[in-house]
């Protein structure tokens, strides 16, 4: 609990430094703190999913859909309208996840697939958008807009 705890603390701590600025996503380090602020921030609620710690996970499950809803309007921007329903894509998969989360009695099932089409939603997105690996970095794919977000 301590580990998920410290986890989605500094991804609000790193997120919110990504959206202090504005609340949109402008430029390609702006972008890549984002994506590393939604990662970190499922990492804790996937933690918290794992010790049933239902109401824990709310908090970073909220700071991944408000992060990843700011890179939007950056898709918009580069006439990116695949990226722009697959983040619309992903949002929808983040709520549904927050309602089974708040359901009165909650349903670990219900919780299990919702975070599963959260990981369908997102990795569909890499598959397209992003290249890159562990090792040499994740960027977004020159084929799809002109290098990076503006």
């Amino acid at each position: 609990m301590t580990r998920s705890l410290a986890g989605w603390t500094v991804a609000i701590v790193v997120g919110t430094g990504s959206l202090a600025v504005a609340q949109k996503v402008i430029g390609p380090e702006e972008f890549d703190r984002a994506m590393k602020t939604i990662g970190a921030a499922l990492e804790g609620v996937e933690e918290t999913l794992g010790s049933a710690s239902y109401v824990e996970a709310k908090t970073p499950l909220a700071l991944s859909r408000q992060v990843l809803a700011s890179t939007r309007p950056e898709w918009e921007a580069n006439g990116q309208p695949d990226a722009v329903r697959m983040n619309r894509e992903a949002v929808a998969a983040l709520d549904a996840l927050d309602e089974a989360l708040s359901a009165p009695t909650v349903d670990a099932a219900a919780v299990a697939a919702a975070l599963g089409e959260v990981t369908r939603a997102c990795d569909a997105c890499h598959a397209t958008h992003r290249e890159g690996d562990a090792q040499t970095g994740y960027r977004i794919r020159s084929t799809v807009s002109s290098g990076t977000p503006k």
